[in-house]
């Protein structure tokens, strides 16, 4: 009997663990305003904001007007923890400053401050914090045009707040003290303090997967829980020739869809067409909808079995990284010519190991145990199968910090 409680009580502790991980979810899949985890008061809407077409299922439009979200009482979660702050939106046409959400208590005080808008006049986002005069930051960033839906996360992580834009961290930002929200603030959606005033109008467009976790998701989470919204899923890819390639993408409400070059797809006018270039080939997509246009591209290089060369193994000089988007991992560029990788390791350059894998897609991050390892020089040991022939590659590279 004591053993069976035990069990019920570890259990019932662990899926609190799990559970108390996400603050709340609100996907408007099914059209209304409660928390699909059921955990969290649902959302106050002001106006009449209506359900259409979203990133899973449905999102929420707010039409610009009167229409807005309130998400209460949230202010000591943003305050006492560490925490993501993550949501989707589409802007639609519009002018003046953008109110996409704040929270804040009153239009001209920095304390208890956390603002998101979009200046029409530079094609800017910016997003403000602070808790006091002397404690205040704020980050700019143009806005990608060639996307409808963009996506905002704001990561806390002790006295460190990470933004990022679209996947991107633009700035990491290293508080004095952790940044107190008043406790009677709300969170809103297209309702700032500010409306009206200084050209700020309320948002119009679609919101959509507002989800507050309950801890710091790393990097590589947020960039697993992306929902590809009228993007290309597929990476820039190598086949061998007279070979077809299945082309993934995410979500889209697109209203139509069209690739160039056709000739060389089954269907240039569905989501996922199948490739089956003679050559190396760059495909462009573009999505339509009532109120944007979003493109993609993706690279699909064409290889030769009879021509290639097993020794030669593509692998980058140097990395940086620095989560710019931009040479972020180390490995290896021309996987097509590998049938089976035996290893994969990386040593540091006092011989120690800092990272392995035998899975050939895998890459290196820069990190050990999930702790940043320091810049300098580094070694590779690969032993892989090429057309039937085993091969061993060892060199240098250097990590740029």
């Amino acid at each position: 009997m004591n053993r069976f409680f035990i069990v019920i009580i570890a259990t019932l502790c662990f899926y609190n663990i799990g559970i108390s991980q996400v603050g709340f979810n609100f996907d408007f899949d099914d059209c209304t305003y409660e928390d699909s985890g059921l955990m969290f008061p649902g959302i106050t809407p002001g106006g009449n904001p209506r359900c259409e077409c979203g990133l899973d299922a449905n999102s929420m439009y707010l039409d610009g007007n009167d229409d807005f979200l309130t998400i209460s009482p949230l202010a000591s979660i943003l305050t006492d923890s560490n925490f993501t702050f993550d949501f989707y939106y589409q802007l639609a046409p519009s002018s003046g400053e953008v109110d996409i959400f704040s929270l804040r208590s009153g239009c001209d005080r920095l304390d208890s401050l956390m603002s998101f808008r979009y200046f029409n006049n530079t094609n800017e986002l910016i997003f403000e914090m602070g808790s006091t005069i002397s404690n205040y930051f704020s980050v700019r960033k143009k806005l990608d045009k060639t996307n409808c839906w963009h996506r905002f996360t704001l990561v806390k992580f002790g006295l460190e707040y990470l933004i990022y834009f679209d996947n991107q961290l633009v700035k990491k930002l290293l508080s004095k003290e952790n940044i107190v929200f008043t406790r009677i603030g709300t969170l809103n959606f297209g309702n700032s303090p500010c409306i009206g005033t200084n050209a700020t109008v309320r948002f119009k467009g679609n919101i959509d997967e507002i989800t507050l976790h309950k801890r710091a998701l790393s990097d590589l989470e947020i960039l697993e829980n992306f929902k590809y919204p009228d993007r290309i899923v597929t990476e820039n890819t190598t086949i061998f020739k007279g070979d077809t390639l299945q082309i993934n993408t995410g979500t889209s409400c697109a209203t139509s869809i069209n690739w160039t070059p056709a000739a060389s797809l089954t269907d240039e006018m569905v989501a996922e067409p199948k490739a089956f270039p003679e050559s190396s080939t760059t495909y462009t997509v573009t999505f339509t909808n009532t109120t944007c246009t979003s493109t993609d591209t993706v690279r699909i290089f064409v290889a030769e079995k009879d021509k290639l060369d097993c020794n030669a193994l593509l692998l980058p000089k140097a990395f940086t990284p620095n989560n710019d988007g931009l040479n972020d991992e180390y490995g290896i560029s021309n996987t097509f010519i590998v049938e089976k990788l035996d290893y994969f390791e990386i040593y540091n350059r006092w011989g120690a190991k800092v990272w392995e894998t035998k899975r050939i897609t895998d890459k290196w991050d820069g990190s050990l145990n999930q702790q940043p390892q320091n810049g300098g020089m580094y070694l590779y040991k690969i032993k892989y199968t090429c057309n039937g022939s085993d091969y061993v590659n060892v060199n240098n590279f250097m990590m740029l910090r």
